[in-house]
C-alpha cells in the first residue's frame, strides 16, 4: 500500500496547526465590551463583568469595580463626576451610585424585583430607573427615583423600557416594549421595539419609527 499520500496528508494538518498557533490570541477571552456611555472626558463600558474607565481621548483602561457581580448600564451624571448602573451584588438586580473615579458603591433601589437603570434626569438629582414590580401585568414601567433617599414616582406612561428625556424636560422618548437584553437576531416579530414620543405638555404620545425590525436605545440630541 502507497503509504506517501496518508503521510503527506498529516503532513499538511501539522503544518496548518502550527501556524494557527503561531497567529496572536487578540480575541482568545471572547469578551465583548458592552454598554458604553461618554462624559467628563471619560468613557464607561462594562468588560468581563465589571465597569471600566478610559479617557475619551483615548489610552489603557481601567477596571473600576472587581465585586464577584455583574455592573452594567453605568450612566455618567451631568458634569461625569459621579456614574449611576445596574449591579447584581445581592441576588437581585439593583441600581448604584458610585463616584466616577471609583469606591463604594451606595445602593439607590431596594426592591424586589429588577431594576435598571436607564438615564439621569435633566435636573441631575434624581435618576430614571426601568422596574417590572407592579402586578398583575409585570410590564416595564419608568420610575423616578431622587437621590435623596426620598420616595419613587412612577412617570405617567403606560409601559415603558430604555427612554431618554428631553433635556428641556418638555418630553421623553422611550420603547414601549423591553426586550435589548435577548438574543433574537433580525426580529421583526409582534415583539420588536419602536420609538415613541410623549409630550408633557399636551400628554400626546406619537410612534415615530415603523421599521419591521428593532428600534431602540433612544436618544435626544
Amino acid at each position: 500500500m502507497n503509504r506517501l499520500p496518508i503521510v503527506l496528508t498529516l503532513l499538511i494538518i501539522l503544518i496548518a496547526c502550527l501556524a494557527s498557533a503561531a497567529e496572536p490570541a487578540t480575541n482568545a477571552a471572547g469578551y465583548v465590551m458592552r454598554y458604553a456611555d461618554i462624559g467628563g472626558g471619560n468613557i464607561v463600558f462594562t468588560y468581563e463583568g465589571d465597569l471600566w474607565l478610559v479617557a475619551d481621548t483615548g489610552g489603557d483602561a481601567r477596571r473600576i469595580t472587581s465585586h464577584e457581580g455583574n455592573e452594567m448600564i453605568a450612566k455618567f451624571n451631568q458634569d461625569g463626576s459621579k456614574l449611576a448602573f445596574t449591579a447584581s451584588y445581592d441576588g437581585g438586580r439593583d441600581v448604584y451610585i458610585m463616584d466616577t473615579q471609583g469606591g463604594v458603591p451606595e445602593r439607590l433601589t431596594f426592591h424586589p424585583a429588577g431594576d435598571t437603570m436607564v438615564d439621569w434626569c435633566p435636573d441631575g438629582v434624581s435618576i430614571y430607573v426601568n422596574s417590572n414590580r407592579e402586578y398583575p401585568s409585570r410590564a416595564g414601567e419608568l420610575y423616578r427615583y431622587p437621590l435623596d433617599g426620598g420616595m419613587p414616582m412612577k412617570l405617567p406612561l403606560d409601559r415603558a423600557g430604555l427612554a431618554s428625556v428631553d433635556p428641556q424636560r418638555t418630553g421623553i422618548a422611550y420603547n414601549r416594549i423591553g426586550r435589548e437584553m435577548r438574543t433574537w437576531k433580525r426580529y421583526e416579530g409582534g415583539m420588536a421595539q419602536d420609538i415613541w414620543v410623549k409630550d408633557f405638555t399636551t400628554n400626546e404620545i406619537t410612534k415615530i419609527t415603523d421599521w419591521d425590525g428593532t428600534d431602540n436605545f433612544p436618544m435626544w440630541e
